[in-house]
């Protein structure tokens, strides 16, 4: 069997290995938690309330990233009907540092208060354990460019972690320059 051919790249384009950019937040990750006794370890707990098989692989996929980066990660699977009171109760959890809930639940289904179920959870995340930075305080603050939660500036807002990753990817490849005004960075 022939071998596949080689991908034609564009002229200066190279495949970027998610893993080299990842390492040096790895290796901050897990040089800050292996100080960290077992009890002193950040939490973040998975909601998994629906049957789809990914969203179980994902919430898989999370507890061994954790467990390999020196953080607790425990996933409460509960009913549909049960999940706005396990957020709730996981958002009063003072051993709780972060949730996030694995989307889609109920998929479009109105809510009472408007927009859809998966919308009113997503808005019900506790600000301070909000890890994935979709509750409306954060979707507002990016919308905004507003990057802190504090007006010292010593508290850093939760973004998104996808257009995040994608600036991530361009500071790694220095083609996104923080030392200039945002929105001529690139």
């Amino acid at each position: 069997m022939a071998a596949a051919p080689k991908p034609e790249y564009a002229p200066g384009a190279r495949k970027v290995l998610a893993d080299e950019v990842a390492k040096p937040f790895l290796d901050e990750i897990q040089a800050a938690t292996a100080s960290l006794e077992a009890g002193q370890r950040p939490k973040l707990v998975g909601l998994l309330a629906n049957s789809d098989p990914a969203a179980a692989k994902y919430a898989e996929w999370t507890g061994r990233t954790f467990k390999r980066d020196g953080l607790d990660f425990e996933v409460r699977q509960v009913e549909g009907d049960d999940l706005e009171k396990a957020l709730e109760e996981a958002n009063r959890d003072s051993t709780v540092h972060g949730i996030m809930i694995y989307y889609p639940v109920f998929g479009e289904r109105p809510c009472f208060n408007g927009g859809s179920f998966d919308d009113s959870l997503r808005d019900s995340v506790s600000l301070c354990k909000d890890v994935e930075g979709l509750c409306h305080f954060y979707r507002r603050t990016l919308y905004r460019n507003q990057r802190f939660v504090d007006s010292e500036q010593m508290r850093k807002c939760v973004l998104p972690c996808t257009p995040l990753a994608v600036v991530k990817i361009l500071e790694h490849l220095g083609a996104y320059d923080n030392q200039h005004p945002v929105g001529e960075r690139m």
